[in-house]
């Protein structure tokens, strides 16, 4: 009987796993141009102008990576924390806003005013 252990450990884990919900790294750009934003080497995707998109993240240490449409580029740390979380419509947000040469992070206060405008 002993040998189920570790199968129904693992089987709570990732049923707790799965109840967590997604979260997101919002970023929103004060930028008049696009800009291309990547999280930790990854895939940049495209932050408009005055405009905002989103990036899967997680809880950690990570990069930040802005190149903006005249060609500034300029990297980061970005240390995302459960307590900067801000919840919203089953998901979990953090916030970055983009200015020409460096981003500030939100609180989740400020998150929350960002997110709930974006829809």
């Amino acid at each position: 009987m002993r040998h189920w252990l570790p199968v129904t450990a693992f089987a709570l884990a990732m049923t707790s796993m799965a109840a967590a919900p997604p979260t997101l790294l919002h970023v929103s750009s004060h930028l008049p141009k696009a800009a291309k934003v990547s999280l930790d080497g990854g895939k940049p995707v495209r932050a408009p102008g005055y405009g905002s998109t989103v990036i899967p993240a997680a809880a950690g240490h990570h990069v930040l990576k802005v190149v903006t449409a005249t060609g500034v580029t300029y990297q980061s740390a970005l240390d995302l924390t459960t307590e900067q979380l801000f919840k919203w419509r089953g998901k979990g947000y953090w916030c970055v806003n983009l200015m020409e040469r460096s981003f500030e992070v939100y609180s989740a206060e400020n998150c929350n005013e960002d997110v709930a405008d974006a829809g």
